[in-house]
């Protein structure tokens, strides 16, 4: 086999990785995330340092498989390195919006004027804060990240209304790494 079939992946300075049944863990100082990297047609080696992807083929659907297992090995160094952030905008016109955080569950009332709250799910051990209308998305896993800020999004969106017009709720500004 060639090159192609095999990834390497060295680990920074206090990371340690551990893969058992599937799951992928990486830990540093006392953080960890993990992610379920299982297919028959990729074999996954961790020890020391390294993590070792190894393709059983030189197909292309196994060598796709093969980079979205280091790509999603990558974001979970990243997480554990920096974190990542999602900053949200929160916009009304007419009728201010009151957000209040329950456990994992964001609660966002009087939503164009609505008597019932619309709920948002917070995924993982994401960290949300809100200032005025500034949110705040924070978390080692871009996932949990990402997922949190697309589901507040998603939760004031109204598909029978027309977005140029009525453009109240809340929107993604930025994402990335922390800083």
């Amino acid at each position: 086999m060639d090159e192609n079939t095999r990834e390497k992946i060295t680990l920074p300075a206090g990371i340690h990785a551990e893969y058992t049944h599937g799951n992928i863990i990486l830990t540093k100082g006392g953080k960890n995330v993990q992610k379920h990297l299982a297919s028959p047609s990729v074999n996954v080696h961790a020890e020391g340092t390294e993590i070792t992807f190894t393709a059983v083929n030189e197909r292309r659907n196994t060598i796709a498989i093969l980079r979205s297992f280091a790509a999603h090995t990558h974001n979970l160094i990243g997480g554990l390195e920096k974190g990542y952030t999602y900053k949200l905008a929160v916009v009304h016109s007419h009728f201010p919006m009151n957000l209040k955080i329950k456990g994992d569950i964001l609660e966002i009332s009087n939503y164009l004027g609505e008597k019932n709250p619309r709920l948002s799910k917070i995924v993982g051990e994401t960290k949300v804060e809100i200032k005025g209308k500034d949110i705040t998305v924070t978390g080692n896993n871009v996932e949990h990240v990402s997922q949190t800020a697309a589901n507040m999004e998603k939760a004031t969106r109204d598909p029978k209304k027309d977005q140029r017009v009525f453009q109240d709720g809340i929107y993604i500004t930025q994402k990335g790494a922390a800083a």
